[in-house]
């Protein structure tokens, strides 16, 4: 046999590593990470990144995905869109990735979102689970979460069955963005289907820190049920202007308000609020999950945990859950197909069974409703695990 004929036989029938997608090997799997890792949001980057480590050393350890294991790269958007384009074309074109775990927000995953469908990247957004993103559904991509509307419904729904004041009046103060238009869906819905008393809406620009003369507004009209839009120092801020006002508030809020950073700076203000999370915040799995967490990261790192690290970890293992039904010969349109037959795949309890086999490749959208003891810092589960 001739050298040329013996090129065709090797291109033919080469091994599994010459013929698979970009970031196989015959022992690894290249896993990217777009991600906050710099500025005012990188406590939520870090989170994210420590739940694919977590995950990652804990598959690896197990045997990896049919003996290869996962390399993750991670590379820093400062949660800047622009930024995120640049960091996954380096992630595809110079790491060669095989899939996408880590997305930043949603403006950022929205500016990579031509590079994901134009490469066929399978993709598991884990930390923005905006409709922006699932609506019109993409074939490569599967978000984990469920949505800030369903998340203030049902926060809005606990408190008018269970905790309404006498005389409620609802309102709203939310950002003037894709997230706050999304917030307020939630709130409409509540006022609509419930017959609700709708004292008013705000919209403030996103990055404000003054809400004194938003929360007098809302104390004029009665507001005695607030749905907060704000994150993180803006929230806190909302609920210090209605107690300098004396307001007596029930409060739902974003759930970025159950991490320990939020906790401690809205909790001054003295106000029991809600949150509605997808996560387990309390119990027995994330017990767990903490202690098993204490075998791979350092102590700095055990600390620095949050919800967005749960939900990170709970996607990498669905994504290797996925990658490991293609057996050996492990493709990107392989791993694709098993994301989307996906059905009720446990993930240790931190959140619902994930499925993805629906309209919009969308899952972990059961929301649990807690409460905060803002004198303790901590959380009760008041409303268990439901689909809304």
């Amino acid at each position: 046999m001739n050298s040329f004929k013996l090129a065709v036989v090797a291109a033919l029938f080469g091994g599994a590593a010459f013929a698979a997608d970009p970031g196989v090997t015959d022992t690894e799997i290249k896993i990217g990470d777009v991600n906050i890792m710099t500025g005012a949001a990188s406590f939520i980057g870090r989170a994210v990144s420590i739940g694919s480590k977590i995950a990652a050393a804990e598959i690896n350890e197990a045997g990896g995905v049919n003996g290869r294991e996962i390399t993750i790269i991670t590379e820093d958007d400062g949660y800047v869109p622009a930024r995120s384009f640049q960091a996954l074309t380096k992630l595809i074109e110079v790491d060669e990735i095989f899939a996408l775990n880590g997305t930043s927000g949603t403006a950022n995953v929205l500016a990579m979102m031509a590079l994901i469908e134009e490469n066929n990247l399978p993709t598991i957004v884990s930390t923005a689970p905006n409709e922006l993103v699932y609506d019109p559904v993409r074939p490569s991509v599967f978000t984990l979460g469920a949505s800030y509307s369903d998340a203030f419904y049902a926060q809005l729904k606990y408190i008018h069955e269970n905790d309404e004041p006498e005389n409620a009046v609802y309102g709203l103060i939310r950002q003037d963005d894709d997230f706050g238009v999304a917030v307020e869906h939630g709130y409409d819905r509540a006022i609509e289907e419930l017959g609700l008393e709708d004292g008013g809406r705000i919209a403030f620009k996103k990055g404000s820190s003054n809400f004194a003369a938003e929360m007098v507004e809302m104390r004029s009209e009665g507001v005695n049920v607030l749905a907060n839009g704000g994150i993180i120092a803006g929230a806190a801020n909302i609920l210090s202007e209605a107690r300098k006002l004396g307001m007596d508030l029930r409060a739902a809020q974003v759930w970025s308000e159950d991490m320990p950073l939020s906790v401690n700076l809205a909790a001054e203000a003295g106000y029991d609020y809600y949150v509605a999370d997808y996560v387990a915040l309390v119990g027995e799995a994330n017990d767990a999950f903490m202690e098993k967490a204490a075998h791979y990261v350092s102590d700095e790192e055990l600390e620095a945990i949050n919800r967005y690290t749960y939900v990170t970890y709970a996607a990498l293992h669905a994504m290797a859950e996925a990658m490991r039904g293609c057996g050996q010969d492990l493709s990107r349109a392989c791993t694709i197909e098993n994301l989307r037959a996906m059905e009720d795949f446990d993930v240790g309890g931190i959140m619902a069974p994930l499925s993805f086999n629906n309209e919009y490749q969308l899952s972990g959208t059961a929301l649990a409703v807690y409460q905060l003891d803002a004198e303790t810092k901590t959380f009760t589960m008041v409303e268990d695990f439901a689909d809304y």
